[in-house]
């Protein structure tokens, strides 16, 4: 499997090709699109939270932690005073850093159904339901902040499957098909976890904000006229404008 650098180097270049190319279709602003960024580079590293061998990792964890909480803060500034966003603010970082993500390294395996694309798109659900919900982020907004969340979250599977090939020694490792998978049947543990995915994942999509406001900005003529107006350089000049 990949390391933690390259995850974090390829999450964050995927991230902000796609969120900067949604922000050429206009359906970002730049705030946004830098939220997405970050939301997007954070799915890329989501998959190895179930590994507590890396220092590495922990270290990518408190970060993230950290900048979830500041987000938060910056969200409710106007809502509470100083003193109960600290209170409230130190509340959050710890849940997120020792308490979900430790619980999440207890009771997952390393490879299993967490890495998975169901799983992927269940953090694009709860990423999405989260912003609406709780940060009060527009239908549009929530469902592209869970859309990149799960392309960053399928972009470090799709980079572990690419690690599972040696081609030096012209071989498919053992760890192939771990990581990019649907589901995983091997024995009756499986079965269930993988019925109660699938359906926590229905469940989700259920709930979840009206979906048709992202594939009409995103299927939008006017969006994609004006990608195709800054894909390329529209006076036909390279670098000298």
């Amino acid at each position: 499997m990949a390391n933690f650098n390259t995850h974090f180097a390829v999450g964050a270049i995927a991230s902000a090709t796609i969120s900067s190319t949604l922000l050429s279709m206009t359906i970002l602003k730049p705030t946004e699109a830098v939220m997405a960024f970050a939301i997007g580079t954070f799915g890329s590293l989501m998959p190895d939270i179930d590994s507590d061998n890396s220092k590495a990792i922990g270290i990518g964890f408190t970060i993230i932690s950290l900048l979830i909480t500041i987000l938060f803060i910056f969200a409710e500034v106007i809502t509470y005073s100083i003193v109960e966003l600290i209170i409230m603010g130190g509340a959050i970082f710890y849940t997120i850093r020792f308490g979900l993500i430790g619980a999440f390294r207890k009771i997952s395996r390393h490879r299993g159904m967490f890495h998975s694309i169901p799983v992927a798109l269940i953090w694009g659900l709860l990423t999405t339901l989260i912003a609406y919900n709780f940060f009060y982020v527009n239908n549009l907004v929530s469902w592209i902040y869970g859309l990149v969340m799960s392309f960053g979250y399928i972009v470090h599977l799709i980079l572990d499957e690419f690690y599972s090939v040696d081609l030096g020694n012209r071989r498919v490792k053992k760890s192939a098909g771990t990581a990019l998978k649907l589901f995983k049947l091997k024995n009756r543990s499986d079965i269930i976890q993988n019925i109660f995915i699938y359906f926590f994942l229905i469940a989700l999509y259920l709930i979840a904000p009206d979906i048709d406001v992202l594939k009409n900005a995103i299927f939008s003529k006017e969006a994609w006229i004006n990608f195709k107006d800054v894909i390329l350089p529209h006076d036909g000049r390279w670098f000298f404008h």
